[in-house]
């Protein structure tokens, strides 16, 4: 199964259904005006949970087990926390 890469600008978003945080972190980017891809990953985790899971670790250069699991510009910034921390740190340096 091939898997789809993080967008090489903005924000790419790997979440699943019924992930109350994958929701928080769209209204997250939306609110802040980010244009995002988001990817649900229902599948992936269904035909070959392992493997997918290797594909975020190679990109992300650590393992990360839980959703949502966002990049910026193919870069990891990690779930939804680390997201709010990003777009919070953006608004401080305005």
């Amino acid at each position: 199964m091939e898997f789809t890469a993080p967008a090489a600008s903005g924000f790419t978003i790997y979440g699943k259904s019924s992930c109350p945080y994958c929701d928080k972190v769209k209204g997250l980017l939306t609110e802040y005006n980010e244009t995002f891809v988001y990817v649900n990953c229902d599948a992936y985790l269904v035909e070959d949970r392992e493997a997918f899971l290797e594909f975020i670790e190679k990109l992300a250069g650590r393992e990360y087990r839980t959703f949502p699991m966002v990049f910026e510009s193919t870069q990891f910034v990690g779930g939804y926390m680390d997201t709010m921390k990003v777009m919070l740190d953006r608004e401080d340096n305005k």
